[in-house]
């Protein structure tokens, strides 16, 4: 099951309650951190595989105009954490929390996120990711099993296929990627039965700043709730058939 980091702070402040006994977690603990992000201009998100909030075992991060993992070798050094990738680039990244009372040095639960510089050559990018979705154990290689029989990689596919659809204005391509009836919410709230609905609201839900919304998407390793994975924080949802409830402003 994934929780959301909202979430943990809601069961964070439930465990404060309890002595601290009862707050102990046993050694080995292992959970999955999924960051979203940016390196430089480029949207990307990092999965990280770490053990007992201190130790990264396994790391890899993507980028979101293509969702291909690209491997991470971990280092890390009191607080820097070094992540080199196969073709030299090289991110050196710190726990960040913009909380002062928060003790230092941070852990992977007392943080909100991870920054620093990516460098290859001469060239450097400012980087930084923000927590986003926090499960227990290491990365699975089946993600989407809760919402669909079809591989990983075919969903996303359809999922890919919705975004850039709607970010182009390819009508039609976005269409063919919907799971009919299609619930929109937000300022505009309607039930969209097929393709043609769909299309003849096209210009009443997305507004340009629907569409903004949507750029910030990363389909990939999405987060998964009731049988459906969401991209944007919430912005559209999907079922194993397509795209299923827009949250759109």
């Amino acid at each position: 099951m994934m929780v959301r980091r909202r979430d943990m702070v809601a069961g964070a402040l439930v465990m404060l309650a309890l002595p601290a006994v009862a707050r102990a977690e046993p050694a080995g603990r292992i959970e999955t951190f999924i960051a979203e992000g940016s390196v430089g201009p480029y949207r990307a998100g990092l999965n990280l595989t770490v053990r007992d909030h201190t130790r990264i075992e396994a790391a890899h991060y993507y980028y979101a105009s293509s969702g291909q993992d690209i491997a991470l070798t971990v280092r890390q050094d009191g607080d820097s954490i070094t992540l080199t990738e196969p073709g030299g680039g090289r991110m050196v990244l710190a726990l960040t929390n913009a909380d002062a009372r928060e003790p230092r040095p941070l852990t992977f639960y007392t943080s909100t996120g991870l920054a620093g510089d990516w460098t290859l050559g001469s060239r450097v990018l400012p980087v930084r990711f923000g927590f986003g979705t926090v499960r227990p154990g290491p990365s699975p290689s089946r993600w989407y099993g809760d919402v669909t029989s079809q591989s990983d990689a075919v969903f996303e596919a359809r999922c890919r296929q919705f975004i850039a659809g709607v970010i182009r204005g390819d009508r039609r391509k976005a269409a063919a990627a919907v799971s009919y009836p299609l619930r929109v919410n937000g300022p505009v709230r309607l039930t969209l039965r097929n393709p043609a609905e769909f299309l003849a609201h096209w210009p009443r839900v997305f507004t340009p700043a629907a569409i903004a919304r949507l750029r910030d998407a990363i389909p990939h390793e999405m987060f998964v709730r009731d049988g459906m994975a969401m991209v944007a924080n919430g912005a559209v949802w999907f079922d194993a058939r397509g795209a299923k409830s827009l949250n759109l402003p």
